[in-house]
């Protein structure tokens, strides 16, 4: 692994223990450049003909989510699929997954301190024109213009909601179903609107939720939970 990428992950690593509650853990690899075994067979099943790049991807992500769980803890055990396509965490636990050009991290929780979840990761200089339009709601068109990052940062922020909520309620938003304020002197996020077409009890919640976020260079990192 060459010097720069010890050094990303080092900051991506310090920019989660700095954003996360003190009971969530956290992890962060760099995923293989060459070919990388499962550490647990039972999880790699369907990507026997996965792509490289895919396939590491997956294994550190893995990897991450056992360091997460480790510090909360658990011991290491695998983590397969469920029918949606998410991890199956041990019990009493829960935890989220995250990658993005080959870089990965994972944040996990005991189920008795946490209600929701979820953590995303971004470039920040890949988001198009199109894409932003289809990501900005209105509400928040006037702090982002065409900012890419801060638009790739509402991107992120989204993506960390439909992580934690799914699990619990199974919805899935489009990108303008959530209004968010960016507060760039506390690195956080409030919601100025939550659409009227999702259930009451997960519009409550979100309300609730804490959203938080990091540029580290040309990633953002966020992250969304709420505490029981």
């Amino acid at each position: 692994m060459v010097v720069s990428n010890v050094i990303q992950i080092n900051e991506l690593q310090t920019a989660l223990q700095a954003l996360l509650p003190l009971a969530v853990g956290c992890g962060v690899q760099q995923a293989a450049s060459e070919v990388e075994a499962f550490e647990y067979e039972e999880e790699g099943s369907h990507l026997a003909n996965a792509v490289l790049a895919r396939r590491n991807e997956f294994i550190a992500g893995r990897r991450c989510a056992r360091m997460a769980l480790a510090q909360i803890g658990q011991v290491s055990c695998a983590l397969p699929k469920n029918a949606d396509g998410l991890p199956i965490w041990p019990a009493a636990t829960m935890g989220s997954i995250t990658h993005s050009r080959g870089l990965c991290c994972a944040v996990a929780a005991s189920a008795d301190k946490m209600m929701y979840l979820g953590v995303d990761l971004e470039k920040t200089n890949r988001l198009s024109a199109r894409a932003m339009e289809r990501v900005v709601h209105p509400l928040e068109v006037a702090t982002v213009g065409e900012n890419q990052a801060l638009g790739s940062l509402l991107f992120s922020a989204k993506e960390a909601f439909y992580k934690a909520q799914f699990p619990v309620w199974g919805a899935q938003p489009n990108f303008k179903d959530l209004a968010l304020q960016i507060h760039g002197n506390t690195q956080q996020l409030s919601v100025l609107k939550i659409a009227s077409n999702l259930p009451v009890q997960l519009r409550d919640a979100t309300h609730r939720m804490e959203f938080r976020y990091q540029f580290v260079g040309d990633y953002v990192v966020t992250l969304c939970w709420l505490e029981l």
